[in-house]
């Protein structure tokens, strides 16, 4: 079982691995202060933390690679301004590197017409990574003028042991 993780280019997983917000000093804060009302690195870790144990060391990924269409357009320049990693969940979980394993079904079981922009995440913890649903996403829900992007689709937030997943489990898909 593998999923997809992007990277904005200019990282450095290939030789220090994939990091979690917990372990990434140069993480984007803009995504996260409005949503925990925190201004610091360290402020939002909690904040994270406090939403349950152990989100702050999370990876997010997807069970596919994104696919914009003509609604959603800001979709293709994430995708062009990062690079596309898969990482095999399977090996990782074998290893006991996986603490848990969350789906943000938000897509599968929302009205998305009543999904306000800035709506927080929505997590189910899956029982293993075998539960990780490989049925082709509808990116066609995904609409920049209604403000709808990824909460609408199924992405899932893994819990890796010390945040970080080792370049070993990791491959450049482009």
């Amino acid at each position: 079982m593998k999923i997809f993780h992007y990277i904005r280019k200019g990282h450095t997983a290939l030789k220090d691995g994939i990091l979690s917000f917990s372990r990434n000093p140069h993480a984007d804060l803009g995504y996260y202060y409005k949503r925990s009302g925190q201004t610091s690195h360290e402020g939002i870790c909690q904040w994270l933390e406090s939403c349950f144990e152990g989100r702050s060391r999370g990876i997010r990924g997807f069970s596919e690679p994104i696919k914009w269409t003509e609604n959603s357009l800001s979709l293709q320049k994430f995708v062009e301004e990062a690079d596309l990693f898969s990482i095999d969940l399977t090996a990782m979980e074998k290893d006991g590197l996986i603490e848990a394993v969350y789906c943000s079904p938000a897509g599968e079981i929302m009205d998305v017409s009543k999904i306000e922009y800035g709506t927080d995440e929505i997590l189910v913890r899956l029982s293993s990574v075998e539960e990780i649903n490989t049925s082709p996403v509808d990116w066609g829900r995904c609409n920049d003028a209604l403000g709808l992007r990824f909460y609408v689709v199924p992405y899932y937030v893994v819990i890796v042991k010390n945040g970080i997943v080792p370049p070993d489990y990791i491959h450049l898909e482009r």
